[in-house]
């Protein structure tokens, strides 16, 4: 996608209040001067010097987008990977969506997306019964490296696929990311 392209794909989102952010969100903790904030699915935040953003991740996908250059950072809690509609809101209720809504949220253009790192985690095989058709996991990582790569951004690091949930951290702060897989109870191991 070139440059004007992509500026007119970003003016198809509306400017109304949207759930993908609440600015007087109560965050889940609180540690000194850092807050952390749960990112819950289908919702994206962008983060302040103080912030610590956090997903819970199964066969959802997480994309953190880190700027360090504005001291910035992004994280979105992917459902599905592409939305039937072209989207008209912010979001990140699909992978497709949510790639957009974070860069503009981000405040970031063209020329600013060779500066952001980008991390991927989740899209993990949670139904190991399912067929391939409904094993949404990969269906997320695909979507993922798809749109990331239209808008010609770079995976820094990325933790993708496997039987695990896996927890996603961005510290805004230090500009770095925790990817923490989740084990299995035994119980959950032996009737897989």
């Amino acid at each position: 996608m070139t440059g004007a392209a992509m500026h007119a794909h970003h003016s198809l989102f509306s400017a109304t209040a949207t759930p993908w952010f609440d600015a007087d969100a109560t965050p889940i903790a609180a540690t000194g001067k850092q807050r952390c904030y749960h990112v819950n699915i289908g919702e994206l935040r962008v983060g302040a010097r103080t912030d610590q953003l956090q997903a819970l991740l199964g066969s959802c996908v997480g994309i953190a987008l880190l700027w360090k250059k504005r001291g910035r950072c992004g994280l979105a809690h992917c459902l599905l990977p592409e939305s039937p509609v072209p989207p008209t809101e912010l979001g990140a209720r699909y992978v497709s969506q949510a790639v957009p809504s974070l860069l503009r949220l981000m405040g970031a253009c063209v020329a600013d997306y060779a500066d952001i790192d980008v991390v991927v985690a989740g899209g993990g095989n949670m139904l190991s019964a399912c067929s391939a058709r409904f094993q949404v996991g990969q269906q997320n990582i695909d979507a993922a490296q798809k749109h990331l790569r239209l808008h010609g951004l770079n995976v820094r690091f990325a933790e993708v696929g496997g039987k695990c949930g896996r927890t996603l951290t961005v510290d805004c702060a230090t500009q770095e990311v925790r990817v923490s897989a989740i084990a299995q109870s035994a119980q959950a191991v032996h009737h897989a």
